[in-house]
């Protein structure tokens, strides 16, 4: 038989298409006759005609036919081979770790093809060795390989395997010791009657003060011939016994079973007589009884007892009563056979009689955690039956729960009223989260000025409670969103931490019990609560590190959450956490993520254990939304199932989009229905030939539906119903969420390992069906995720479409662009809360969810907010609609129908942006949520846009939020610039009354002060509004008297200016401040009230004053002092931005020296002995009265010149100090216009009268080492 190829797979590796190239070419030298053109036929014929279409564009313009097959070769690898980076994949392969469930032969083999793109060449098997321990992930495996000595990759590839083989024969020996165990239990439970019989008949030959007759005791002999199996508790040699080897389920140990394991509480499975209970050799019983808890009336708390012999009593729970009683009538009718011994304790009744007690027994009971509890009981005469103290705490009955059916509810009710008034806030040890990068602050989102108000009282009402808190800075910064809530007013804040703290949080582990086993553990049970928490994830504290984190960037400043904020990723997984650990102790509780589900067998059991839970949650301080919750009910929904007290069953609802199906109409339709059948062919029986008369309409030309069809049609529907079509969710195992959109209605299909979960679909409102194709697929993956929450919140999946734009607009790491819908903006930040990749898949391998999609059920209504808004514009709705039809009538019809050549050629603006483009159910044409205006409507639009003579920029603004077509930048720029009024307005400036400018130094001075610093110093601030010269004085005390110091210190050195302006503080307003002034001739001006400008020139220094003093950060006032003197030598020989000049040379006319001093230069130009062309030099030294030495800068030789042979250049050319020698331990002299340490314009002037200029004071080599200030 010739061996067949399959078709070539182009979206697989390039590692599998190597593969097929090289099985083809192996297969060809199988041939004889396989060369030239015929190799080539039969390649092309063999990739299929997904391949071959490929081939074809790669080849062209050449056919594929025509060119040899190396070339063909080379074209696909080039095309499916993607560039592979050595570091890269070294560091993949230095991450392989074995997964828990991973086989080690699987591992292995991972590891040899990730290691054949490392390209290790001799070091190969040295690194496969390497990684292998230590990404074995079996401790006791990886100690024993690192033991071993010169261990080789085949030596540790031996011992995992041996390791791994040797596992597997232990887990199989233990499901045969389940196996045989369970085997002779069911032997035993049929023998259960013969050995009842053979009791009774010993206990009736007996004696009842404990002797034994004749033949029970040698049956007694007999079993002591062997002795008690420690293996499994029977009577024979332990050598012999099968469960010799088996492996202990409860301890892990070999050597015997659970049944008889030391650390277990046993409980018997058949009436057995076993000799005496304690060493006392008293007479018992080991009859086990079942123990479960009823109410009788109002008064008397009961516990009902069961024999396993079908007999039962019902003992009254007294906790003032140590001892528990029964009458001897009630106890023989609970076993006739009960062995009763003498006693000596008498009990006294409530009225004092003495009762009469006949006797003692002992008793083996069970409780609800099925593990026997040995109980005494008193035998008497007549009288009630009594459980006491003892027997209650031998048997862990709470007794704080012990409440009568009555009081119960009562208290229940008071309970909940408590809860549900907590304050918020768990009283829990305050979450840190855990973040890694670089801090983010993304600017505030622009909030409609409709919700302003609102979003204002929302925040308001957040810091009231204590959940957000304002800031005034932050590094890090995330926008907010503000979707409505559902009473369609109150805005919801949220944070859209996509971009910011998202991908920057470390991820979280959490511990979620699978669905099956929740729902496993509520099996039994007949009465169930579910609990609601108020506002979950903003109940958990957070600690000061991690608040800071969370801060959000609104209109209205900076918020830091001092709670778990909802849309950190991480949120679901640290809530599931904290309940846990909460709840974790109380029995019967149940948490998955914000659901807590309290079940008891019993209305008794089940209010006990909700009063435990609520006393929980009253002691952690979390609030209870008691609207939400349900309270001791029958049955509820959990987790899409249907929970009763006969046990779970799926929820119809959910195959309902399948199961309901109508008849298709068409080919279409029919094809979409037998291509989503076919997806599910695995779970039907004999698909094919059950669906043959479906498949005959799909071959033919025709389409007939019939009787036949449509009885095949319901009969293959009917299988969908049954379990095995439904795979029962678990959230360990990743789930696929499959979406699609047709132009009716929308669907998905949540998918796990291949299988359906759940099926949804919904038809499309009249306004949805206006979305553009790009705005309904994203509208099912938004409708889909946020109706399958429940499954996919909390945990990653992965969303699976067949529209490729949704890749960029839904990625989970990428932002939006800004011209997208609103509304797409709000789906993609609201599935920003929500753990997901996304990718795409062709339409085709898609069918069943496209099927769903076109054949959807109606469901609910949508909700108004997600509908598109059209603002208000000025103009007529009817005119609009009117002339939108009568210009953009063509495109509406492409936005249904679809876009043709065309329509591309008369419109390609508007198809450049079809996919942002949708239509109102009247008939308004939009781009994203603006309004498209026609021609004829946009001069009215112009000229509202400019109402209220905005600039340019407003206007765009504007027309962002409302209206847009193409060129509108362009049309509001002109209507803008044309604009009479605009232009007669924007060249009148603000008037405003300066100071008149002083015409000398010290002519006006401003004051002011300004603190405290470190707590307790103010500072007098003085400034020269001439020469910008400060002045600032310390003190702890700003007052008058200090005031009057500080300005006398000044006047004594600058003189008395003759103005002098400061605010109206009292320590200027004072009586002796004014007095004072007035005495030495200063004329006191005071500024108007609370107008700090006034007095600009002080306050202006006292900002800048304030920014060098954050600056310095002093810790005492000496550094504070000090490092205001050095802020203030810099700022005196600072140019002023206003006066373009130094302070000091505006008052002192000189330039302040300071240690930066030394390291300026002086340039000059002379002459080099006979050649008269002029040389550029430094003046490095004075050598005599009328000598210098010159360094020349080109050549660096050094020369001595007459003063009246050189010239100084203009100021502001000058050469840095590292041409100088370093060895001369000599400053450069510097040509600035400093009359103290360069030469000036007099030191020039004297140079070329002949005068001798000293430079000794400048040179010397004492003021080198720098100067102190």
């Amino acid at each position: 038989m010739e061996p067949a190829i399959q078709q070539l797979d182009i979206h697989s590796t390039s590692e599998a298409c190597e593969d097929y190239l090289e099985r083809f070419e192996i297969w060809s030298m199988t041939k004889k006759d396989m060369k030239g053109d015929k190799i080539v036929a039969h390649f092309l014929t063999f990739i299929g005609q997904e391949a071959y279409s490929l081939l074809k564009t790669l080849a062209y313009p050449d056919k594929p036919i025509s060119l040899p097959y190396t070339t063909l070769k080379e074209l696909l690898l080039n095309h499916v081979k993607c560039t592979s980076f050595e570091c890269r994949e070294r560091a993949k392969f230095h991450k392989m770790i074995r997964q828990d469930n991973q086989k080690v032969k699987d591992f292995i083999l991972e590891l040899q093809r990730q290691a054949a793109k490392c390209n290790f060449g001799d070091q190969l098997h040295v690194q496969l060795r390497d990684r292998l321990i230590a990404g074995i992930n079996i401790p006791g495996l990886e100690k024993e390989l690192l033991r071993m000595p010169n261990c080789s990759f085949q030596d540790a590839r031996t011992a995992c395997i041996n390791y791994e083989a040797v596992n597997e024969l232990d887990i199989q020996s233990m499901k045969i010791s389940n196996t045989l165990l369970s085997r002779h239990d069911e032997l035993q439970s049929q023998g259960r009657s013969n050995l009842r019989s053979f009791n009774r008949d010993c206990y009736s030959r007996g004696n009842m003060k404990g002797g034994l007759t004749r033949n029970c005791k040698a049956n007694n002999k007999g079993e002591n011939k062997f002795g008690k199996c420690l293996s499994c508790g029977k009577f024979h040699f332990r050598n012999s016994c099968t469960f010799r080897n088996a492996k202990c389920f409860k301890c892990g140990k070999i050597g015997h079973i659970q049944s008889v394991c030391k650390t277990t509480v046993h409980f018997a499975s058949s009436i057995t007589k076993s000799g005496n209970l304690d060493p006392n050799n008293s007479a018992v019983l080991d009859d086990h009884l079942s123990l479960s808890t009823t109410s009788k009336g109002n008064v008397h708390i009961q516990k009902r007892l069961y024999t396993s012999l079908g007999s039962f009593h019902d003992f009254i729970v007294d906790t003032g009563s140590i001892e528990s009683i029964i009458s001897f009538k009630n106890l023989k009718s609970l076993d006739p056979n009960v062995v009763v011994k003498p006693t000596e304790v008498s009990i006294l009744g409530i009225t004092g009689h003495r009762l009469p007690i006949r006797g003692c027994c002992k008793l083996l009971i069970r409780d609800d955690n099925s593990s026997y509890v040995p109980c005494e009981f008193l035998v008497s005469v007549t009288g009630l039956s009594i459980l006491g103290l003892k027997n209650l705490k031998r048997l862990k009955v709470e007794l704080s729960l012990l409440v009568s059916t009555e009081n119960s509810d009562a208290l229940l009710k008071d309970l909940i009223a408590v809860c549900a008034k907590c304050s918020g806030g768990m009283k829990i040890q305050p979450i840190k989260l855990q973040v890694q990068g670089d801090p983010v602050f993304l600017k505030r989102r622009i909030i409609p000025y409709g919700l302003r108000e609102a979003v204002h009282k929302s925040l308001n009402d957040l810091c009231a409670k204590g959940i957000i808190e304002p800031v005034q800075s932050s590094a890090w910064g995330t926008p907010i969103v503000t979707p409505l809530k559902s009473d369609g007013k109150t805005p919801r804040i949220c944070g859209d931490y996509r971009l910011t703290l998202n991908s920057r949080l470390l991820k979280q582990t959490c511990t979620t019990m699978e669905a099956e086993d929740i729902l496993n553990r509520l099996h039994g049970s007949k009465v169930f609560s579910k609990v609601d928490l108020k506002d979950a994830y903003l109940q958990i504290p957070l600690d000061q590190s991690s608040s800071i984190l969370t801060t959000i960037n609104t209109p209205f400043g900076l918020f830091k959450y001092n709670f778990l904020p909802f849309g950190l990723s991480c949120s679901p997984a640290i809530f599931q956490e904290v309940m846990n650990k909460i709840v974790s102790d109380i029995e019967g509780v149940e948490v998955y993520q914000d659901d807590l589900i309290v079940h008891g067998a019993d209305k008794v059991v089940h209010d006990q254990r909700l009063i435990a839970l609520l006393r929980r949650l009253i002691e952690k301080n979390i609030t209870v939304n008691p609207n939400k919750c349900s309270f001791s009910v029958s049955s509820f929904e959990c987790l899409g199932y249907l929970v009763d007290g006969n046990g779970f069953r799926p929820d119809m609802k959910r195959l309902a989009p399948l199961t309901n199906a109508p008849s298709p109409k068409n080919i279409t339709e029919l094809r979409s229905l037998v291509g989503a059948l076919q997806y599910y062919s695995r779970f039907i029986p004999n698909f094919s030939c059950r669906a043959n008369c479906l498949f005959n309409i799909l071959t033919s030309n025709s389409f007939k539906w019939g009787e036949e069809q449509e009885s095949c049609l319901r009969s293959l529907l009917k299988f969908l119903q049954s379990d095995a079509v439904l795979r029962t969710y678990s959230p360990s195992v990743h789930s696929v969420l499959i979406t699609d959109a047709s132009p009716v209605g929308i669907g998905a299909v949540l998918e796990q390992e291949g299988r359906p979960v759940i099926c949804v679909s919904r038809k499309l409102s009249v306004a949805e069906q206006g979305y553009s194709q790009t705005q309904r697929e994203a509208l099912a993956v938004f409708w889909a995720v946020k109706r399958l929450h429940k499954y996919l919140f909390g945990k990653k999946f992965t969303i699976v479409t067949d529209h490729e734009a949704l890749k960029f607009i839904y990625h989970p790491d990428k932002s939006l662009a800004r011209s997208s819908a609103a509304m797409v903006q709000r789906w993609s930040i609201a599935l920003s809360a929500y753990d997901y990749t996304i990718q795409h898949r062709s339409a085709k391998q898609i069918q069943h969810v496209d099927y769903i999609s076109r054949q959807p059920l109606q469901d609910r209504p949508v909700n108004t907010s997600d509908c598109l808004l059209v603002q208000p514009l000025p103009v007529r709705r009817p005119d609009l609609i009117r002339e939108t039809r009568r210009y953009f009538g063509c495109i509406l019809s492409a936005i249904r129908k679809g876009w043709n050549a065309n329509l591309k050629r008369r419109f390609p603006v508007y198809y450049s942006k079809r996919d942002e483009l949708s239509t109102t159910p009247d008939g308004i044409l939009c781009l994203n949520d603006r309004v498209v205006i026609p021609p004829s409507l946009r001069k009215p639009v112009l000229d509202d846009l400019h109402s209220g003579h905005l600039g340019v920029e407003k206007m765009k603004s504007l027309a962002r939020l409302t209206c847009w077509w193409p060129e509108i930048n362009a049309d509001i720029c002109r209507t803008a610039n044309n604009c009479e009024k605009c232009h007669k307005l924007k060249s009148l400036p603000s008037k405003w009354t300066p100071w008149p400018v002083s015409s000398e130094a010290w002519q006006r001075i401003h004051a002011d002060y300004c603190g405290p610093f470190l707590g307790k110093y103010y500072a007098l601030v003085i400034i020269d509004s001439f020469s910008k010269w400060p002045e600032v004085f310390f003190t702890t005390s700003p007052n008058s008297d200090f005031t009057i110091q500080a300005l006398r210190k000044v006047f004594s050195r600058e003189g008395v200016p003759m103005v002098l302006v400061t605010d109206n503080g009292s320590h200027f307003a004072a009586d002796a401040v004014t007095n004072w002034l007035n005495g030495i001739g200063c004329r006191h001006l005071f500024t108007a009230p609370r107008h700090p400008c006034s007095n600009g020139q002080a306050e202006n220094f006292v900002r800048t004053l304030k920014i060098a003093i954050d600056s310095i950060a002093a810790s005492t006032f000496n550094e504070l002092e000090r490092g205001v003197d050095t802020f203030l030598l810099q700022y005196r020989n600072a140019k002023h931005s206003v006066t373009k000049e130094t302070p000091s040379k505006l008052l002192k006319g000189r330039i302040l020296r300071s240690n930066m001093r030394c390291l300026e230069s002086a340039e000059v130009t002379y002459y080099r002995g006979n050649d008269l062309r002029p040389a550029t030099g430094i003046v490095v030294k004075n050598v005599g009265k009328s000598m210098v030495r010159i360094l020349d800068i080109n050549d660096l030789t050094i020369h001595n010149r007459h003063v009246d042979q050189i010239q100084y250049q203009n100021p502001g050319e000058s050469v840095p100090i590292s041409v100088v020698n370093s060895n001369t331990n000599e400053c450069i002299l510097d040509n600035t216009e400093s009359t103290s340490n360069t030469p000036s314009d007099r030191c020039k002037m004297n140079l070329r009268r002949g005068r001798t200029i000293d430079y000794r004071h400048l040179h010397s080599n004492s003021s080198c080492g720098g100067c102190d200030v």
